[in-house]
């Protein structure tokens, strides 16, 4: 059983703003990359947090893995998101302890006060956010899937090509 970490799927986003920039024909080509993906690195045991702005959630009913959202600025409020029945939780940030020590969530990396721990948050495309102990999960960063919290600890996020 992994953890692992996506953020800024935009499932049925805008066409221009969230697949032509990536390479997509379409939104629906990047949604099914995402989909396959996922499918490749996520076992029904796992767990997955989506640090926010999913888009439609009707893609995540078919994907492995127990779902929880921390929303981000696109996602409806929490009643809705649960209303779904596609996450096991919603939440607006969250501080999650792991083998590894603890480990902040949250969607906007601008909202992160001073933290002791690592952050994993996702960004919009065009936006630059480095900082030390900060690392972005968007699906544009992490190979189009979830990464698990190994990949990320192992060094700097470059999972383009792994599986």
């Amino acid at each position: 059983m992994a953890i692992h970490f996506v953020a800024d799927l935009h499932f049925n986003g805008d066409n221009a703003r969230h697949a032509y920039p990536h390479g997509f024909a379409d939104s629906a080509e990047r949604t099914r990359r995402i989909c396959e993906t996922w499918r490749a690195r996520v076992a029904p045991t796992d767990t997955v947090w989506i640090l926010g702005n999913v888009g439609n959630p009707v893609h995540l009913a078919g994907l492995p893995g127990t779902k929880h959202l921390v929303r981000g600025a696109q996602d409806p409020q929490p009643w809705n998101c649960l209303a779904t029945r596609r996450y096991a939780s919603v939440c607006d940030f969250r501080r999650l302890d792991t083998e590894y020590g603890e480990v902040a969530l949250l969607s906007d990396p601008s909202a992160a006060a001073e933290m002791d721990c690592l952050v994993l948050h996702g960004q919009g495309p065009g936006q630059a956010w480095e900082r030390e102990g900060f690392v972005c999960v968007s699906a544009d960063q992490t190979g189009w899937g979830p990464v698990s919290l190994d990949q990320i600890l192992r060094g700097p996020l470059d999972v383009r090509h792994a599986a």
